[in-house]
């Protein structure tokens, strides 16, 4: 929590203390049967954070000085009825510190609560036994829900008869599916059969429970199966009956699997090796159905074989040879699989919003060839040029092998709730802090891979996202040292169950900030993220704390007037700038602090803290830069900053192209009391003007010392009283033109009069140049705007006055 007065400090601690009595005093009413040990494992926590809420506050030198012995004692009472507390779970057996409280303990509840899905209860793994296999009759009291076109067939569930569990010693598969549209899983079965074919895979049998003296998938004798999946963070067990949807005339309604060597016709009728359609059918039963639709093989391989996957967009910045290099390689050592998946626009006879699967991959001849396996149980070959035209998106699991190091943690976004705009952080999405070291100092790469947990088939996935920092100088200003003339594209939102991120470290030790963030998500929502390293790294992966002591936030947006882009763009000043005030700890001593910025998805967001005393910033330098929240990023900017002195600053909040425009809300958490207000733009309250020129070969007239000064635009202004103006002069696009306006006074004819003010000397400052505010008598004025040398380019002239002007150009 964060609080920026004693009150709201005072409330926070006396409400979670509060909570903690209560949850403690619930002993009362329990039976004497009951043990008392889950109640005192939920009242140790409650008085902990009480505890840190009140130490927070006596940190912050907040507490009045008449205050401090008081609140001091409240907080030593909750230490003590904890280390009690404590000492009563102990005597019962039980375990607090890292067993039951903190992140441990939570990570433990979100996996709890993703052990139940379309209703079905999917417990963490446990080994089942042949006893479990053996004895009553299981029957499912709730089969999987049909598709349409199977409910149009009159079906039947019925058990497959024992004679097809024989004779499954056949090496090379073939994958039929049925009347359901389930493309997606069936592709994934006929990839992972051929994997295995050729590499050994194992994938679907070591899967499926019982197993005879072989290991291999065997017929359960109550008719009960186990099926181990992968999912919501943890392999986990589902549970079904033997029962198969059937036609009336005993048609099997569910994808098959048969030996390749086997013709049509005389397998119409068969399903073949019996496994397959049950451990498809436990898939759709967690999933809710044999409804599932879906055109991304790759989360469905990897629920079965724990396969790390990847997409990889084939329409946005592919990069078809380099990616042929690293699939191919590792395609001949088995460690990939391939799927594909078209869009809503398809040619060369393939399906729209269709999974297809790839069972091989060659060179040859100079030529580049890749076997695709269509569900429908028809393989054709294709280029791998014309593979990259004709599909939306390339589907990839890769072996876990390959990155044998790995660290995993689980957590959840919270539910949103409606904040206002100077409330507590925005940044409702949890911190993580990544350090990996390599015994090699060769630049290498780790695997981030993020995973929302799923509920239910009827609640959309959300858009998820899974941002990336390097973090560089441990305790420098900037805190990270990335180009901040950048966008960070690596992991746009997505609405997928997966989002992996392959991230090249540029030092062999290196600290990393992970953010999962989640983007207009409406439920309480768990996730996993795994991080795989190569051999012999070593990986620390720990949250870090939310808050800090004082916090403020504002809400704005970018538009159309304001929305400048980033420091490359000539109007990179008119982005919103805040001044922010960090007063000085009563206690002394350096400031910490962190920045964050949540906006649109589709937005590229950047910060800026700047040496600038709260005023309006025009150009940056890099001198000028106290912290940065590093290369543009999508939906989410964030950065640490240590050590900040006491003072007033200037914030710059942008996006990365001018135009971008997009709703966000800034927030700046601090260890002293901080303040955020925004800072008027240039003009702001003033009548504007704007006007567009060029200097022309006839217009183009130089400095005045180059002869030909008075052939330059001359824009004419009318103050009809004494008034205050402002002016600038700049370039539609970056240029190491000097240029130089200048405000004289109306002359005889055409010569010009008195000067009245100038921008001074021509200069090639990327904002241009500026008159900045002049008090004029009212009067007929000039305003030239002048190039060092004659140069035939555009400029932008904006004028701003406290009263009606007339403008007129080309005088």
């Amino acid at each position: 929590m964060s609080f920026s007065t004693y009150e709201q400090g005072l409330k926070q601690a006396t409400e979670l203390a509060s909570r903690a009595i209560q949850i403690e005093s619930s002993l009362s009413s329990l039976s004497p049967l009951i043990s008392p040990l889950p109640t005192l494992q939920k009242a140790f926590p409650a008085y902990i954070s009480a505890a840190e809420t009140y130490s927070h506050l006596i940190s912050s030198s907040l507490v009045p000085s008449n205050e401090v012995v008081a609140v001091k004692k409240k907080w030593r009472l909750v230490l003590e009825r904890a280390e009690k507390v404590k000492s009563r779970i102990e005597s019962l057996g039980g375990h607090v510190g890292k067993v039951e409280i903190g992140d441990t303990g939570e990570e433990a509840a979100v996996l709890r609560r993703g052990s139940r899905a379309n209703g079905v209860d999917i417990p963490l793994w446990v080994q089942p036994n042949r006893h479990d296999f053996e004895g009553e009759q299981y029957t499912d009291s709730r089969q999987p829900e049909l598709a349409e076109e199977q409910l149009l067939c009159d079906p039947i569930w019925k058990e497959v008869p024992q004679e097809d569990w024989k004779g499954l010693d056949e090496n090379e598969w073939t994958v039929r599916q049925g009347p359901v549209a389930d493309c997606s899983v069936v592709a994934a079965m006929g990839v992972a059969l051929e994997h295995d074919r050729q590499f050994g895979t194992d994938f679907g049998k070591s899967n499926l429970y019982p197993k005879d003296e072989e290991r291999q998938p065997k017929r359960s004798e109550n008719g009960k199966h186990v099926l181990k999946l992968l999912l919501n963070g943890a392999w986990r067990s589902v549970v079904f009956d033997a029962l198969l949807p059937h036609s009336s005339d005993d048609k099997p309604l569910y994808t098959t699997c048969h030996p390749a060597k086997s013709s049509a016709s005389s397998s119409l009728s068969l399903i073949g090796a019996p496994w397959v359609p049950l451990a498809l059918k436990g898939y759709f039963k967690v999933f809710g159905g044999y409804s599932l639709k879906g055109s991304n093989p790759a989360p469905d391989i990897y629920a079965y074989t724990g396969w790390i996957p990847e997409r990889l967009s084939l329409k946005e910045g592919f990069q078809r040879e380099k990616e042929w290099k690293r699939i191919y390689q590792s395609w001949k050592k088995g460690q990939v699989m391939i799927s594909l998946g078209t869009g809503e626009h398809t040619s060369a006879g393939l399906v729209r919003l269709h999974a297809y699967g790839v069972t091989s991959i060659r060179e040859e001849d100079d030529e580049r060839y890749v076997e695709v396996f269509d569900p429908g149980a028809t393989t054709f070959t294709m280029s791998w040029d014309g593979l990259c035209s004709e599909f939306e998106a390339l589907h990839l699991n890769w072996k876990p092998e390959m990155m044998p190091i790995s660290a995993a943690r689980h957590w959840s976004w919270p539910k949103p709730v409606s904040t206002s705009t100077t409330g507590s952080t925005p940044l409702r999405n949890p911190q993580y802090r990544l350090k990996v070291s390599s015994p090699s100092s060769n630049v290498h790469e780790i695997w981030i891979l993020l995973s929302q947990h799923i509920t239910s088939k009827d609640r959309p996935l959300d858009d998820i996202a899974l941002h990336v920092f390097e973090e560089y100088g441990a305790g420098s200003k900037l805190g990270r040292s990335v180009s901040p003339e950048m966008a960070d594209q690596m992991s746009p939102y997505a609405n997928d169950t997966h989002v992996l991120v392959r991230y090249r470290l540029r030092q062999s030790a290196s600290s990393l900030l992970v953010i999962p963030a989640r983007d207009r998500g409406n439920f309480q929502t768990g996730f996993t993220i795994n991080v795989f390293a190569s051999q012999g790294s070593v990986l620390s992966l720990e949250r870090m704390s939310r808050t800090l002591p004082f916090s403020q936030a504002v809400s704005s947006s970018l538009n159309n007037r304001n929305a400048g882009g980033h420091p490359g763009h000539p109007t990179y000043n008119i982005n919103p700038q805040y001044q922010v005030t960090i007063l000085p700890p009563i206690k002394g001593g350096k400031i910490d602090g962190r920045i964050a910025i949540q906006g649109g998805k589709e937005c590229a967001w950047n910060v800026k803290l700047l040496w600038g005393k709260g005023e309006l910033v025009f150009d940056v330098t890099e001198d000028m830069i106290v912290a940065d929240t590093g290369a543009y990023s999508y939906g989410l900017a964030y950065c640490d900053i240590s050590d900040l002195n006491p003072g007033r600053y200037t914030l710059i909040v942008s996006a990365f192209e001018p135009n971008m425009t997009g709703s966000y809300t800034l927030s700046l958490e601090s260890t002293a009391p901080v303040q955020i207000n925004p800072i008027p733009g240039e003009g702001a309250g003033m009548y504007s003007r704007v006007i567009n020129g060029s200097w022309s070969e006839e217009t183009a007239g130089g400095r005045p010392s180059s002869g030909g000064y008075y052939r330059n635009p001359r824009i004419e202004v009318i103050l009809p009283k004494p008034g205050v103006i402002s002016s600038r002069l700049c370039l539609p696009r970056p240029s190491p033109v000097p240029i130089n306006m200048t405000i004289f006074r109306r002359g005889t004819g055409v010569k010009l009069g008195e000067q009245v003010s100038t921008t001074g000397p021509y200069s090639d400052a990327l904002s241009g140049v500026s008159t900045g505010r002049v008090k004029l008598d009212s009067g007929i004025y000039i305003l030239v705007p002048s190039s060092y040398g004659p140069i035939k380019t555009s400029w932008i002239m904006k004028i701003w006055s406290d009263v009606a002007i007339s403008v007129e150009s080309g005088i």
